[in-house]
C-alpha cells in the first residue's frame, strides 16, 4: 500500500465532506421544489375542483328552471292552440251555420273580432307575450293579452246553447 501525506490525505478528507454536504443541500432543495409542486398541483385541483362543481351546479339549475318552464308553458301553448283552432273553425262555418249557432249580429261580430285579434298573434309573437306574462308575473291576468282573447271566448262561446266548451279550455290558468 502506498502511504499518503498528510495533505493529500486531508485533502481527500476535506473534499468527500463537501460533496457529502452538497449532497445535503440537493436533498433540501428538491424537498422544497417538491413542496412548492405539491402546492401548486393541490391549489390547481382545487380550482379544477371548484369550476366543475359550478358548471355542475349550473347545469343543475338550468334544468330546472327549463322544467319548470316547460311545464308552464305547455299548458298556455295547448289552450293558445285551442283558442286559434275553436276561432279558425268557427269563422270558417258557413253563414247558414254561424247564424244557428251564434243567434245575432253582436255574437258574430264579437267571434270575427276574436279570429282576427287571434290570427294577428304569430306564434313566436304568442312565445313572446308569454314570456311578458311571466317576467312580469306581478301584473294583473286580465292585462295578459292571451289570457285576454281567451276569456272573451270563453264568454262568447257560453252565450251559445248548442256550442260545448272543451273542459281544457274552461280550466283556470
Amino acid at each position: 500500500m502506498r502511504s499518503m501525506s498528510q495533505p493529500e490525505f486531508l485533502h481527500q478528507f476535506d473534499s468527500g465532506n463537501v460533496d457529502d454536504a452538497d449532497d445535503d443541500d440537493d436533498i433540501w432543495d428538491d424537498a422544497a421544489i417538491l413542496d412548492r409542486d405539491g402546492a401548486h398541483r393541490k391549489n390547481q385541483f382545487v380550482k379544477m375542483g371548484y369550476r366543475d362543481g359550478i358548471v355542475e351546479g349550473q347545469k343543475d339549475a338550468a334544468q330546472e328552471g327549463f322544467n319548470i318552464g316547460f311545464k308552464q308553458s305547455v299548458h298556455v301553448g295547448y289552450k293558445w292552440g285551442l283558442v286559434r283552432g275553436i276561432t279558425s273553425a268557427l269563422d270558417s262555418l258557413p253563414d247558414s251555420l254561424k247564424e244557428k249557432l251564434l243567434l245575432d249580429d253582436q255574437r258574430r261580430g264579437k267571434l270575427k273580432d276574436l279570429h282576427n285579434s287571434v290570427q294577428e298573434i304569430s306564434s313566436d309573437g304568442a312565445l313572446q307575450l308569454f314570456h311578458k306574462s311571466i317576467v312580469q308575473d306581478n301584473r294583473p291576468p286580465e292585462e295578459n293579452r292571451l289570457q285576454t282573447i281567451q276569456n272573451d271566448l270563453l264568454l262568447l262561446l257560453r252565450e251559445c246553447p248548442d256550442v260545448q266548451v272543451p273542459e281544457e279550455l274552461r280550466r283556470a290558468p
